[in-house]
């Protein structure tokens, strides 16, 4: 038994456009970008048309359906363009595999469409003052009380929290 290690023709040709994406499109803004401390939304616009947003989603919320390899040659070709700009678009859709997995059909159809398409930003509030991203030591605990949620506890460092139309954020 062995295993293959080369990329699928498909894969190839995901590498190569987004690495021609990544070398017009990321790499001649990327030092103004970073000098200006500007979020890239001209770039994230393009990266948008081009299916890069949330590209894990699946096709029928709007998204491309890549798996886990494919998101994967995905980053890598835009965080050798730049890692600013890259993890500016690579976060965009950070939380939605809570989503994808855990979502109920109208959560995926409000939430996930509109970051495949680029209109949404998402956010994850993981980290705490006291666990930092120690996941089996958070406090902040979500309360059912009617039909709402009540949140109470500390989360820092929100991915996203200053861009984010919504945060998904992770509770006891």
């Amino acid at each position: 038994m062995y295993m293959e290690f080369t990329l699928s023709e498909e894969q190839q040709q995901i590498r190569d456009e987004v690495r021609k994406f990544a070398e017009n499109e990321i790499k001649p803004v990327a030092t103004e970008y970073d000098e200006k401390e500007k979020y890239p939304d001209e770039v994230m616009d393009k990266a948008a048309e081009m299916g890069l947003m949330g590209p894990h989603i699946p096709m029928e919320y709007g998204g491309a359906g890549y798996s886990n390899l494919d998101v994967m040659i995905i980053v890598e070709e835009l965080f050798a363009a730049d890692p600013g700009i890259a993890l500016s678009l690579v976060s965009t859709a950070f939380g939605t595999e809570n989503l994808v997995n855990f979502g109920t059909e109208e959560q995926k159809e409000e939430y996930l469409e509109p970051v495949a398409r680029g209109d949404m930003v998402t956010g994850a509030a993981i980290s705490e003052p006291q666990a930092g991203s120690d996941v089996s030591s958070i406090e902040t605990r979500a309360e059912k009380d009617g039909d709402e949620w009540v949140i109470n506890g500390n989360k820092m460092w929100i991915t996203n929290g200053t861009v984010a139309d919504y945060v998904v954020a992770l509770c006891q």
